[in-house]
């Protein structure tokens, strides 16, 4: 199997996730591979997404520009708090189911690997709120790598 070039690292925007990017930061690193940082902004299922939100004095936005804002913003904050990389280092926030959008991207963009958290639930959690890194591990068309990430970091 040859080095990767190109490293897709999903992200919640929980505590944990700059744990998951600083690790694939640091396995770019010797292979001098790109690295994306992603995050997945699903849409609630009984909420329209062009639901509009607004207060006085503000402009009224759709639910789905106002997560979408939010989310980069985080994502944003979050990179610029990290140690500059000494690779390629780019993000970006995509809509859509978290899974299934992972998944298309990694094949669509040719991603070598994909690097991610999982909360490590287990019985009616996981049942209840299913698991995004399990679905990836089970239909990626990469390697995927998973780091656990603890309770506390959640």
């Amino acid at each position: 199997m040859a080095a990767p070039s190109r490293i897709l690292v999903p992200i919640d925007l929980s505590e944990g996730s700059r744990t998951i990017i600083d690790y694939a930061l640091h396995l770019a690193r010797p292979f001098n591979a790109s690295v994306e940082v992603v995050h997945a902004w699903e849409p609630p299922q009984y909420v329209a997404p062009d639901l509009l939100v607004a207060a006085p004095g503000w402009n009224a936005l759709s639910l789905e520009q106002v997560a979408m804002d939010t989310a980069r913003k985080e994502l944003a904050t979050l990179l610029q708090q990290m140690e500059p990389p000494q690779v390629t280092l780019k993000h970006r926030v995509l809509v859509g189911e978290a899974a299934s959008t992972i998944l298309e991207l990694a094949e669509q963009e040719g991603f070598d690997l994909i690097i991610m958290g999982t909360h490590g639930r287990r019985g009616l959690p996981r049942l209840l709120l299913g698991s995004v890194a399990q679905k990836i591990v089970s239909r990626a068309p990469c390697p995927v790598l998973t780091l656990h990430v603890a309770p506390d970091k959640k």
